[in-house]
C-alpha cells in the first residue's frame, strides 16, 4: 500500500516550521538545507522556506553532543543556526527566538517538523498542526528513537485518489496525550550528564531517518513507509509501514478493537522513546 503526495506540494514553495533547534533540530535544519538543494535540482520550482523556533540559548552542556561549538555559548539556537545556513547556502530562511505558541502560529505551514523535548509540547502540536499538510516528529531517549511522518486531521484528504491518510505520532502513541504522565526533561548541567541522558549519535540516527522520509516523499512523490523505530543498543530498526494492520498494532484507530497487541519494536525501550530531544 502506498501514500501519494498531493501534486500541489510539488508545484509551490513548501513552508516548513521547525519547532526546536537542539540536538535533533540543529541537525534537521542543516539537512533541510540540503534537501532544499536536492529538490530544486530534481525540478521542484521553489524548494523549501523554513522558519525555526527556539527560545533557548546554547549552553556548555550542548557543545559536542549538539551541533554547537564553545563560541556559540550564550547565543540563541534558532537565530544562530538559521543565520549560518542563510550565509552558507544563500537562503532566506527565518528564525524566531521564542517558544512556538499556539496563539501565534502562522497558518501557512505546509510541513511542521517537531524536535521537542516533552509530551506536553506534543500535545499542543497534536491540536495546533491541523492546518498543515504533514507533521514529522522526531523523538528519542539515550539509545532509542523514532521518526513518524503523518497528516493532521484538519485538511480534507481523498483516500481514493492519494491513498490512506498517514496517522501522526500522537495517533500511534496515544499515551502522549495523557496529561497525567509527568515529563522527564530536566536540563543537563554538563556534557557528561547530557551524554548520560542521550547518547552521542542518537540524534544523527533519527534525523537521518526523518530526512529520508521527506526526501523520498518529495523526490518520488510516494511512500510505502512513513516512520521508523530505532535502537542503537541493538543496532536494529523497524519500519512503520503504510498499512492499516500495522497501525492497528499501535491501537489506531482508537475506536477499533486491536487485532494484535504486537507493536513494531527494536528493543525493550522502543515505547519510551518519545522524550527529550532538545
Amino acid at each position: 500500500m502506498e501514500h501519494l503526495i498531493d501534486p500541489r506540494l510539488l508545484q509551490q514553495r513548501v513552508h516548513v516550521h521547525l519547532v526546536g533547534v537542539g540536538g535533533n533540530g540543529a541537525q534537521m535544519a542543516a539537512r533541510l538545507a540540503r534537501l532544499d538543494i536536492a529538490m530544486r535540482a530534481l525540478g521542484h520550482p521553489e524548494g523549501l522556506r523554513v522558519t525555526a523556533w527556539d527560545p533557548d540559548e546554547v549552553s556548555e552542556s550542548n557543545v559536542g553532543r549538539q551541533l554547537y561549538s564553545p563560541s556559540d555559548v550564550g547565543h540563541n539556537k534558532a537565530v544562530l543556526t538559521v543565520h549560518r545556513l542563510n550565509l552558507f547556502y544563500g537562503l532566506d530562511w527565518a528564525a524566531v527566538p521564542a517558544r512556538y505558541e499556539p496563539t501565534t502560529w502562522p497558518s501557512e505551514a505546509t510541513l511542521v517538523v517537531s524536535c521537542v523535548d516533552s509530551r506536553s509540547a506534543r500535545r499542543e502540536l497534536h491540536t495546533s498542526t491541523r492546518g498543515a499538510s504533514y507533521w514529522l516528529d522526531l523523538g528519542n531517549t539515550e539509545s532509542t528513537a523514532q521518526a513518524v511522518l503523518g497528516q493532521p486531521q484538519g485538511r480534507a484528504w481523498d483516500e481514493r485518489k492519494y491513498g490512506p491518510r498517514l496517522p501522526v505520532v500522537t495517533d500511534l502513541y496515544r499515551e502522549i496525550l495523557d496529561a497525567s504522565i509527568r515529563d522527564d526533561n530536566a536540563p543537563s548541567c554538563s556534557v557528561r550528564m547530557s551524554l548520560a541522558s542521550q547518547g552521542l549519535f542518537v540524534n544523527d540516527a533519527v534525523v537521518t531517518f526523518g530526512c529520508q522520509l521527506l526526501y523520498r516523499l518529495f523526490s518520488q512523490g510516494r511512500l510505502s513507509v512513513h516512520g521508523a523505530v530505532i535502537n542503537l543498543d541493538t543496532l536494529r530498526t523497524a519500519p512503520i509501514e503504510v498499512k492499516p494492520e500495522v497501525w492497528r498494532r499501535f491501537g489506531y484507530p482508537a475506536d477499533e478493537p486491536q487485532r494484535s497487541k504486537r507493536r513494531p519494536a527494536v528493543g525493550r525501550r522502543s515505547r519510551q522513546s518519545l522524550v527529550a530531544s532538545a
